[in-house]
């Protein structure tokens, strides 16, 4: 379906919904339409390759928000403890490598790491497959990278590959 098509198909229903032909509403109708189409375009432009089927993506995404729930807790566990216990651990940046992704899956990446307290993504570069890291225990830099490529398995590639 073209895109003229489906602002058409949206601003009609949108239209149906107010039950009102007044140019105002029309105007708004068109506008509105215009911007989720356009928005739709660019999600499928920077979503998963086509392969990846919808259906698969989303049973995935259980797994990913308990996951993530539980790497929270676990994140503000550690993170009291060096409240409580400042000098136990040394903060610091880590790089690492990560799988070359569209900037969709980047995106998510960076945002299911930050949500975890304690770790903050300082960069991120989906297209030369980099991350940077700053962590509140940076002592093991090999035991985070390890722990950041674990959970991105274990969770979020299924649903943003």
């Amino acid at each position: 379906m073209t895109a003229l098509l489906r602002v058409a198909v949206l601003t009609v229903i949108y239209l149906l919904v107010l039950t009102s032909l007044h140019p105002g509403d029309v105007l708004v109708g068109i506008v509105l339409s215009s911007v989720l189409v356009g928005t739709g375009w660019r999600i499928r432009r920077l979503g998963p390759p086509a392969d990846e089927s919808l259906g698969q993506r989303l049973a995935g995404v259980p797994r990913l928000l308990g996951g993530g729930l539980l790497d929270i807790v676990r994140s503000t566990w550690r993170t009291a403890l060096w409240c409580l216990h400042p000098g136990a651990t040394v903060p610091g940046m880590v790089p690492m490598s990560i799988p070359r992704t569209t900037a969709l899956s980047a995106a998510a990446w960076g945002v299911r790491v930050n949500l975890t307290p304690g770790t903050v993504v300082v960069e991120i570069d989906e297209r030369r497959g980099h991350m940077l890291l700053h962590v509140i225990d940076a002592r093991d830099p090999d035991a985070v990278r390890a722990e950041q490529m674990d959970a991105y398995q274990r969770l979020q590639r299924r649903v943003f590959p």
